[in-house]
């Protein structure tokens, strides 16, 4: 009966495709590819060709006849080829496929399934979850309406692993996944578990709220606790809190029960007073046993006829936490564990922060407790005259005050005035008011209001004017504890007594955890989603990078298996070439990766400085352009580049040419990210002077994100006329994808895309307009933005600059500008040398990785030079004794220019450096060899090292040979006369 069900289903889903195809013909020109009935995925037993592992054994094993997808053998080929994808994944995957949502899943999907697999495989969703089918139920119709993934954030499922159902959150999709008849036929579901951040949260949530309550600082705190911890139920199934009375005697400790959660009253669990050290009643034998330190204890039929909090469930454990005031031990607080979470690291790390917290409180009421008592007992003493509390009064460590029933100060202690910062002693009424805050004076008239309507004690807590300084931040208010109460002389209130406490620090150091603890719970979100984005960008090019590699290094093994022809083997040879322009671009991505967190990392730490040089502004944007001349070519995309205001022709201008490009060159790239895949294709550039009101050089309509008011201004090493102020002005308009008003708001933050769909489709690491915004503040200047969903975008800047002097700069060559002048802009009188031939140029390649050394080695021989190889330093300086250029070595060969690395064994580059100046200094070495470093260290202040060692000149990794050879021309171009003059051999 199942097959011929199983057939019967077949059929029908042949017609139902038959129908599809049909409609589709009917509607969309274009054919739909669909695999040849020669392919494999036809054949019967075509699951033979998963991967052969246990589960998939098991996944075969299933008896698919029975189910609405029907035999194995019927399975129609999008179905095959979705389960090959998924069975092959090692992320967890789950496949739900036709009108029933039946799944397939992987082995790592297993865990995540819980007590559902095995009888998951093959069983429709609503069965195998019908938990939470009403929540996902919508997300599957809307997906299909929509044709775009269903996100589920944060879901709830309860999994039963560990041997007990736990509380698990997840998060993932359900991507939909159409045939080949153009229809939607099942879902994709990626999930990953996030249960342990949900947790940590909702009980970091509890802790910080225990910390900022200054409520639950009074008599009545462990009221407001358990009102508090009721809460949280889930994590609270139920709690006792206990309390050691104070005046209790040494050897006979009573605790008294102060409040309770879930457990009635009388229960026999939880008395309502006790001698802890010797009653066996209920709980407290346990309380006992944990004196010292936290105890855990298993439930048992002691705690029968509980009505379980949370999940109406037993706790499997209960936790004793001892709470504390220095020395001294004040309770106990008893905890029902979540039953739906393990009793693991973080549930003792959570029961350990909750004891601390409320040995906090408790400590804090004690000593107001212990203060107002010790108040109170001086103030008996006082009752037998004026001069004797006087007297007591000036040696007591609190700040006392004597109060007039009409508001004036009688007498006060010197406590008292150095607590509040009062210099003068006043007497008229209300006068001591003055002292705290004006936001807090209301609350300060309002204890006097109850205070002498008749209330026999008031207690307040208010901040005074006077600043408290903390070891660390910035000065506060300081905060005192005040109490009050009716000073009676026969029966009759004569005036009032106030005693003050300060609480400062206390206060100072709740807030100062409370904000501890947030700062690291939002640092420790953005390090995890910087990582994730980092490691997808950086991870994603290796994977082309190794495919790549891959394809070239099996290229040679296939043109011998075939018959070479000249055909075959230039098709070889451009697929070759393609591969390694993948190679190249996947590497310049990951430069560009590096460079902007290296970027955030100075701009972080303030070491980033802007240095002005003068500069030609349309020479920059020139040139800047044409490094993308090649890709643009590539992508077909035209761009442009004008002026658009030019005042008084400004030619020369002072700036900051590197940090500029960088900010162009990041406008660029996404200008071409989001424009390559559009119809119409342009990008314009365009820039421009202004003397005033930067803004006004741009149209209308743009959005211009708020300034760090952190941001220095630009500085520069000479004084400058503030009449040669000027502003340069720039745009980048693309005619891309453009965006939505809510997708401006995230451009510029760090670690932050338009749209979380933006990095999945055209990657980045949300770094480099931030970066572009910090530049633009640290150059004076601000950034902003003007686009339309669907019309392109205009990502606009202006930056202060200055008037260059020509009569200063006019001598200046073209070489020593950071970007390349063509021949046509160079200066009147400035000479362009000539190319510098290749063939004759001797190079020491000092370098220790054998890859490094045998790839660039290989290069520098196909542009003609003669090379010589050294792994390490001292290898190196073994190599120059074997040249003319050592003094007792005339007959040696040539050596004109060592390029040498850093890091190395032996001896690295830099001592090596040092050692070749010096051997120039004594003579050893005739003349002066050129040294071009090749290191892959590129902060600014490791490259000033390399330069402070002798070396000429640096050329950071990664690189191209291009780059280079460039380099070597430029530096060997310098070298007037590069022979040896001859020398007379000596005896």
């Amino acid at each position: 009966m199942a097959g011929a069900g199983a057939d019967a289903d077949a059929a029908a889903n042949k017609d139902t495709d038959t129908d599809t195809n049909r409609d589709l013909e009917s509607n969309q020109p274009q054919q739909c590819i669909v695999p040849s009935p020669t392919s494999p995925l036809f054949h019967t037993g075509w699951e033979t060709l998963l991967p052969s592992t246990n589960h998939v054994r098991f996944f075969a094993s299933v008896d698919w006849a029975a189910s609405p997808l029907g035999a194995l053998s019927t399975w129609n080929a999008a179905l095959r080829l979705q389960t090959f994808a998924v069975m092959s994944d090692s992320q967890a995957g789950c496949l739900y496929w036709g009108p029933q949502k039946v799944a397939i899943y992987n082995e790592a999907f297993v865990p995540l399934a819980g007590k559902a697999h095995p009888l998951l495989m093959g069983l429709a969703f609503e069965a195998g979850f019908p938990e939470i089918w009403p929540q996902i139920k919508p997300v599957f119709e809307a997906s299909e309406v929509s044709g775009l993934a269903g996100d589920v954030h944060e879901i709830e499922l309860f999994v039963e692993r560990n041997h007990f159902m736990e509380e698990a959150f997840f998060t993932g999709n359900f991507n939909p996944i159409r045939g080949f008849s153009g229809k939607i036929e099942g879902f994709h579901n990626a999930v990953h578990e996030v249960t342990r951040q949900k947790v940590t949260h909702r009980r970091t949530t509890l802790l910080n709220r225990m910390v900022g309550s200054s409520r639950l600082h009074g008599e009545n705190y462990p009221a407001l606790l358990m009102t508090l911890l009721a809460e949280y139920e889930r994590d609270i199934s139920m709690a006792l809190l206990y309390e050691i009375d104070d005046e209790s005697v040494p050897g006979s400790q009573i605790v008294n029960l102060r409040g309770q959660i879930a457990v009635p009253k009388n229960h026999p669990i939880a008395p309502n007073k006790a001698n802890l050290h010797c009653s066996e009643e209920g709980i407290i034998p346990c309380l006992r046993q944990a004196q010292d330190d936290i105890i855990d204890i298993p439930i048992d039929d002691k705690f029968a006829g509980i009505p379980w909090r949370g999940f109406s469930e037993g706790s499997r454990c209960i936790s004793i936490l001892p709470f504390s005031g220095g020395e001294r031990l004040l309770g106990f607080l008893v905890v029902g564990a979540n039953p739906r979470r393990p009793i693991d690291d973080d549930h003792h790390q959570f029961m350990r922060d909750l004891a601390s917290k409320v040995s906090s409180i408790a400590n804090s009421v004690v000593s107001a407790e212990e203060a107002q008592r010790r108040a109170e007992k001086l103030e008996k003493k006082l009752k037998d005259s004026d001069k004797k509390i006087r007297h007591m009064a000036q040696n007591a460590t609190i700040g006392m005050l004597r109060l007039s029933i009409d508001g004036k100060v009688l007498w006060a202690n010197d406590q008292y005035y150095d607590l509040t910062g009062q210099s003068i002693k006043s007497e008229e009424r209300f006068r001591f008011l003055d002292n705290f805050l004006d936001e807090d004076r209301e609350n300060a008239v309002a204890a006097w209001n109850r205070l002498s309507g008749g209330e026999g004690k008031v207690s307040v807590e208010l901040r005074l004017k006077k600043m408290f300084v903390p070891p660390t931040g910035d000065p506060q208010p300081g905060c005192v504890t005040s109490t009050s109460f009716p000073y009676k002389e026969d029966g009759k209130t004569t005036s009032f007594m106030m005693y003050m406490s300060e609480i400062s620090a206390l206060k100072w150091a709740e807030q100062a955890e409370a904000r501890k603890a947030e700062d690291a719970f939002e640092a420790k979100r953005q390090q995890e989603e910087f990582i994730d984005i980092v490691s997808h960008e950086m991870r994603n090019p290796l994977a082309a990078i190794l495919m790549s590699a891959d394809s070239i290094t099996k290229s040679i093994a296939e043109v011998k298996e075939r018959e070479i022809t000249e055909a075959r083997l230039l098709s070889a040879l451009q697929s070759n070439v393609d591969s390694a322009n993948t190679i190249v671009k996947c590497a310049n991505h990951q430069k560009r990766i590096v460079d902007d967190v290296l970027t955030l990392s100075k701009l972080q730490y303030m070491m980033l400085a802007i240095t002005p040089e003068p500069t030609r502004v349309q020479e920059l944007v020139d040139s800047t352009l044409k490094m993308f001349e090649s890709e643009l070519q590539e992508k077909k995309i035209t761009a442009t580049a004008s002026a658009e205001i030019e005042t008084n022709n400004t030619d020369w201008v002072s700036c900051d040419p590197s940090r500029l490009t960088q900010i162009i060159v990041n406008f660029l790239t996404n200008a071409i990210k989001f424009t390559k895949d559009e119809g119409r294709r342009e990008i314009k550039i365009k820039y421009g002077i202004a003397t005033s009101e930067p803004r006004a050089a741009f149209r209308n309509g743009i959005t211009w994100t708020p300034v760090d008011s952190t941001s220095p201004s630009p500085k520069s090493s000479l004084d400058r006329d503030p009449r040669q102020l000027i502003y340069l002005t720039f745009s980048v308009e693309d005619s891309g994808v453009g965006m939505d008003s809510m997708d401006m708001q995230n451009l510029f933050s760090r670690f932050t895309q338009a749209n979380i769909k933006t990095s999945i489709k055209y990657g980045g690491s949300g770094l480099g307009l931030f970066i572009c915004k910090r530049l633009a503040e640290k150059m004076g200047g601000e950034i902003g933005v003007a686009a339309t969903k669907g019309n392109g975008s205009t990502f606009v800047f202006y930056i202060e600059a200055h008037r260059a002097d020509l009569e200063e700069n006019k001598n200046l060559p073209v070489n020593e500008f950071p970007f390349p002048l063509r021949s046509k802009c160079s200066p009147v009188g400035t000479k362009v040398p000539m190319e510098l031939d290749l063939s004759n140029i001797y190079v020491l390649l000092v370098e220790d990785n054998v890859v490094n050394q045998t790839i660039l080695a290989k290069q520098l021989k196909r542009a003609g030079c003669t090379v010589t190889i050294a792994n390490h330093g001292l290898e190196a300086l073994e190599r120059l004794r074997e040249t003319r250029l050592w003094h007792e070595n005339l007959d040696g060969g040539k050596m004109d220019i060592i390029l040498m690395d850093w890091e190395m064994p032996v001896m690295d580059g830099l001592t090596c450096a040092k050692e070749i100046r010096m051997l120039e200094t004594t003579g050893q070495l005739v003349g002066h060899v050129e040294i071009i470093a090749t290191t892959a260290n590129a902060r600014d202040e490791q490259l000033q090292k390399v330069l402070e060692s002798g070396i000429d000149s640096v050329i950071s990794k990664p690189f191209l040979v291009n780059d280079v050879l460039k380099q070597m021309r430029d530096r060997l171009s310098k070298v007037n006369d590069r022979v040896v003059p001859p020398r007379i051999k000596t005896s």
